[in-house]
């Protein structure tokens, strides 16, 4: 199953995408496929670090993603380029894609996604809520097909 889902996130990015322009975004009312911003104390806090080689390294581990759990990603660029943590459905994740090859010079700074700039931090809470597959995602334009991703099932 994790290979087959991470199979259709592979096959949802390799479609051509367009390129150009540049801005800042504001997602107003979001509505999340995967949770909602989380409150309160998290049940437990991950440290996410974001380096050059195109990967997010996780201490702890993040092991199982449980449904109504809250977790607090104090998320690190540890590298030397910008780069993304967002958390997202494939198609969610498909559509930011989309959207910054058009914008790659996008920040973000929402409930599900923060842009870094090398040395920056920033903290996201988020409670995991429903069955889709969840993946973690790099968007600016090359990193997540470099493998700037991690895909996660939410367990009942």
């Amino acid at each position: 199953m994790k290979c087959v889902t991470r199979s259709i996130v592979l096959a949802l990015f390799s479609s051509s995408l367009m390129a150009g322009g540049t801005d800042d975004h504001s997602h107003g009312n979001m509505k999340f496929s995967v949770g909602e911003p989380g409150k309160g104390i998290p049940d437990r806090s991950i440290s996410v670090s974001m380096r050059d080689t195109m990967r997010f390294v996780f201490e702890p581990a993040l092991g199982e993603l449980r449904h109504g759990e809250t977790i607090g990603f104090e998320v690190r660029n540890d590298g030397q380029i910008q780069h993304e943590f967002s958390i997202g459905n494939a198609e969610d994740q498909v559509k930011h894609a989309l959207m910054m090859k058009k914008m790659p010079d996008m920040k973000h700074n929402d409930p599900n996604t923060v842009s870094l700039t090398p040395g920056e931090s920033a903290t996201l809470s988020w409670k995991f809520m429903g069955k889709e597959t969840v993946v973690f995602a790099c968007n600016i334009p090359g990193h997540f097909e470099a493998g700037m991703k991690n895909v996660l099932a939410i367990k009942e």
